[in-house]
């Protein structure tokens, strides 16, 4: 088999070499999820911990030596809507004190505040306060831009660039940008090197996730590729707890920046793609890697031992043409968007679901992720109606989150608690079962004819719905449960692509090969469709090009 394959020869299914290269690359997932998370330690209300802010005092001695408390009493309107109890936008106007009771007073909007909070934030040091907090979804936004284009710019220059390089490139540039938006004093730019920081992390994941299934075969394939996922989890879990010992917002940028040094210091030991340097011929380099890799994993191989067999031996082969169906591209399309607008806005809206401290929450939020990655794991080695549970679980979740309506409302009208954090736990583990699924293989089964293009063009389209997300989660300020039906409303529009998949395709031709085997004449017949089994699956998916395998296990790139 080496012969048509050195690299599946060479490496195996799994060895220790690939563990411990897979462990090191994986690690791009943790800032990744720091960065995205960051926003809410970053720039959080000031109430979120415990602090205030108002319309700042006049610098004449007499107001200054008002307590804050008496000036907010005086000057500001009591408000429900507001958590602080009080209208901190706006103030009496000077000689029209009244009760605090702003439906009897004229009111004028505040330009300065002054802040009471446990230490600096972004949002302390530029007033992103009432009209001015849209910035803070602006500095998202950027993140979110930067990650869009990094995608779209990945699938180009990964066709000249080979993932090592790409992963080299995206340290450098999340590095740098990170350390120097810490060290700046001016927003905008700022908001540039947030655009840059996520295009740095886009390169670095992308590649990664591509040496992840290079790199393993079989059942293995998936259960890295998921365990990828993991890595996230981690960083969602860590960083409130990495914001508790902080000290300030520039304090937890550089905590979160710093550590992707770590792929620049140990540049050496992370692994490339051999399949990358196959295709483009680059096999002194593919046959010193792979011969490496196997001596690592204790396997000896052939003295005649050469990549460029793999590539003799599909000189003259053209791909089979195939039509991917129209139906199953909306489908996976509906899916994508209501997958990673969920998967990543819903995370960002934790804040508004209330019930604890920010940094459990967000605790509670990551190990949720994990419970999710592990059931699309179970979905994806078990294939059998796969789309059906997965319809099921999004049906559920989705459910839950748009039942949020239900909580009896509290004394000042809101409905975030415990009750609701449960149900977003729920959300959570649906939306992050169908993420694992989806980014590991089921996606590719759908389109896999059309090639990693359309991939590429299914994932950019969601990931620029998803940069709407940051101002979606603003309608938190006049009911909780908006923004979370908004986004259990999404889960159900992917369950219903989903249970569409498994009418179309599952169910349909598992009764089809049923009532052709049951018949007198019946030939018996296996199907290599949705329901194969991880084994015999025939098309991999990878962002330079598609893998087919034949029956043997042989592997024909093109």
């Amino acid at each position: 088999m080496w012969q048509s394959d050195p690299v599946t020869a060479a490496l195996g299914s799994f060895g220790v070499w690939q563990g411990g290269s897979l462990f090191l690359i994986a690690l791009v997932k943790v800032p990744a999820a720091w960065h995205m998370l960051s926003i809410l330690f970053l720039a959080p209300n000031p109430e979120t911990f415990g602090g205030t802010y108002f319309c700042a005092r006049n610098d004449s001695e007499s107001q200054k030596l008002v307590a804050p408390s008496e000036w907010i009493d005086r000057w500001h309107p009591k408000d429900k809507r507001y958590a602080l109890g009080f209208n901190p936008c706006n103030t009496f106007l000077p000689g029209d004190i009244r009760d605090g009771n702003s439906s009897t007073s004229e009111l004028i909007k505040c330009d300065n505040f002054e802040f009471l909070v446990q230490y600096p934030t972004m949002v302390s040091q530029w007033s992103l306060v009432c009209d001015r907090s849209v910035l803070v979804n602006v500095v998202q936004f950027f993140y979110l831009l930067g990650i869009t284009g990094g995608g779209i710019i990945t699938y180009f220059i990964s066709k000249k660039l080979s993932p090592r390089v790409l992963i080299l490139g995206g340290a450098t540039l999340q590095v740098t940008a990170g350390v120097a938006l810490a060290l700046q004093p001016i927003f905008e730019v700022h908001c540039l090197l947030k655009s840059l920081i996520g295009l740095g992390l886009c390169f670095m994941f992308t590649a990664t996730h591509q040496i992840i299934f290079d790199l393993t075969a079989g059942w293995r394939k998936i259960v890295l590729g998921v365990s990828f996922e993991h890595f996230w989890s981690i960083g969602v879990i860590s960083l409130g707890w990495l914001h508790s010992i902080a000290g300030s917002w520039t304090n937890l940028q550089l905590i979160i920046s710093v550590p992707s040094i770590i792929f620049l210091i140990l540049f050496c030991f992370v692994p490339d793609s051999p399949r990358w340097l196959i295709a483009h011929k680059q096999f002194g380099k593919a046959d010193e890697l792979l011969i490496f890799a196997a001596h690592c994993n204790g396997k000896k191989l052939p003295n005649d031992f050469t990549t460029k067999k793999l590539a003799s031996g599909r000189g003259n082969e053209k791909p089979v043409e195939m039509k991917t169906s129209k139906f199953r591209i909306i489908c996976a399309q509906i899916i994508w968007i209501g997958t990673v607008v969920n998967y990543y806005g819903a995370l960002l809206n934790i804040k508004n679901v209330g019930g604890t401290s920010l940094p459990l929450r967000t605790t509670i939020s990551g190990f949720a992720e994990i419970v999710g990655t592990f059931s699309g794991m179970i979905l994806l080695l078990k294939p059998k109606y796969k789309f059906g549970f997965l319809s099921l679980l999004l049906f559920v979740g989705g459910t839950c989150c748009v039942c949020s309506w239900l909580i009896p409302p509290n004394e000042s009208g809101g409905r975030a608690g415990w009750t609701m954090v449960w149900l977003a736990f729920v959300g959570r583990i649906a939306i992050a079962c169908s993420l694992a699924m989806m980014s590991n293989g089921a996606s590719a089964q759908l389109i896999a004819p059309s090639g990693p293009f359309l991939g590429m063009i299914l994932v950019t389209v969601a990931r620029m719905c998803l940069m709407a997300a940051p101002f979606l989660n603003s309608l938190a300020f006049y009911g909780e449960s908006i923004t979370l039906s908004f986004y259990g409303g999404l889960a159900l529009m992917a369950a219903s692509a989903a249970f569409a998949l498994f009418i179309s395709s599952e169910w349909r031709i598992r009764e089809l090969v049923n009532a052709i085997n049951n018949t007198p004449t019946g030939k018996v017949w296996s199907v290599h469709s949705q329901t194969t089994s991880v084994s015999e699956e025939k098309v991999v998916c990878t962002n330079i090009n598609w893998c087919f395998e034949d029956d043997d296990g042989n592997v024909k790139l093109y």
